[in-house]
């Protein structure tokens, strides 16, 4: 391809260093570390014994929960639109690469209960 000199296996190894990063669903990494951190907010506004500091807590957590949320998405969204632009590219479509790298990072679409990590 005339505009692309991609390293496939060196992707390869990048996407597998991220996923590691980001995690996969499985808690082992970003996203069970917003997981843990998710429920121990809900315990301290549990334990807060005060109506407006337990108030403040879910408020908190609402707002970067869904930040962190998007984070962890758009990461997915990401590598997914690199693993899709690399399989373009390894079999000779120019056009399908740059669309998928294109999307790479868009979550418009996502549904966020089937995540493409």
């Amino acid at each position: 391809m005339s505009g692309w000199n991609i390293d496939a296996p060196s992707v390869g190894v990048v996407l597998n260093d991220v996923l590691g990063q980001v995690g996969d669903g499985g808690g082992e990494a970003l996203d069970g570390s917003l997981t843990t951190t998710g429920d121990e907010i809900l315990d301290a506004a549990t334990a807060a014994c005060s109506g407006p500091v337990e108030t403040e807590l879910y408020y908190f957590l609402e707002h970067v929960g869904g930040m962190a949320e998007e984070t962890v998405a758009r990461a997915g969204s990401a590598m997914e639109g690199c693993a899709l632009a690399v399989d373009a590219y390894l079999l000779g479509d120019e056009e399908m690469a740059a669309e998928a790298q294109g999307n790479a990072g868009s979550i418009d679409t996502l549904d966020p209960l089937n995540p493409p990590v």
